[in-house]
């Protein structure tokens, strides 16, 4: 939606903004949940190092069986790229502004100097052509997991739930899972939520 509305301009910025907004809220929250949430999406999880990922991808082109109950090395890296580039987008366009379309600005435009207003404009621009890349490229290896290595991903991503043969070999001992609170993730979220509000509120 963010996209479309920014390619569309005029009225459609209002729901860019929001669409924004929406967007940094779960970002912000999603960082707060891979500190004190579930098992699988702490960041102390999946977050492992490039020589973890070196060994992952060596296994991966040498056909081996792989087992993992959360993300993958490779998976937990692109997980983090993903979340700091959404972080710079959403963070880039509080502070953008448009000419284009009859002087559009972010709700923190006001706050900086002209010369930083057109820096991060530019830089809002361009950076969502990698955050596609970088969409495609996610989206393209869970095609590739659910067509070529048989395990359904995107499955998981929406239920929650694996395979047992996926996550543990066969005879192998189950891993272990602790699960937060929804209480904790609702209660994460409306703080998200109204630092967002906060922050925009500051440009006035």
């Amino acid at each position: 939606m963010s996209y479309f509305t920014g390619q569309a301009g005029g009225d459609w910025m209002k729901f860019h903004f929001w669409s924004g907004y929406a967007i940094l809220t779960l970002v912000l929250f999603r960082i707060a949940w891979g500190f004190v949430g579930s098992t699988t999406a702490r960041f102390s999880d999946f977050v492992r190092g490039p020589m973890a990922c070196l060994a992952y991808l060596k296994s991966l082109l040498l056909g081996r069986r792989t087992f993992e109950i959360g993300h993958n090395p490779v998976g937990g890296a692109m997980v983090v790229l993903l979340l700091f580039a959404v972080l710079a987008q959403a963070a880039t366009g509080l502070f953008s502004a448009d000419t284009d379309m009859g002087t559009v600005s972010g709700p923190l435009a006001n706050l900086i100097a002209d010369k930083g207003v057109d820096r991060l404009t530019h830089f809002h621009h361009f950076w969502v052509n990698v955050l596609l890349v970088l969409i495609g490229l996610h989206v393209l290896a869970a095609i590739f997991y659910l067509v070529g290595k048989r395990q359904n991903l995107i499955g998981a991503m929406v239920t929650g739930r694996k395979r047992l043969d996926d996550v543990a070999p066969s005879g192998g001992a189950q891993p272990a899972l602790t699960f937060a609170s929804g209480r904790l993730a609702v209660s994460l979220l409306i703080v998200a939520a109204a630092l967002v509000y906060f922050i925009v509120r500051m440009g006035g």
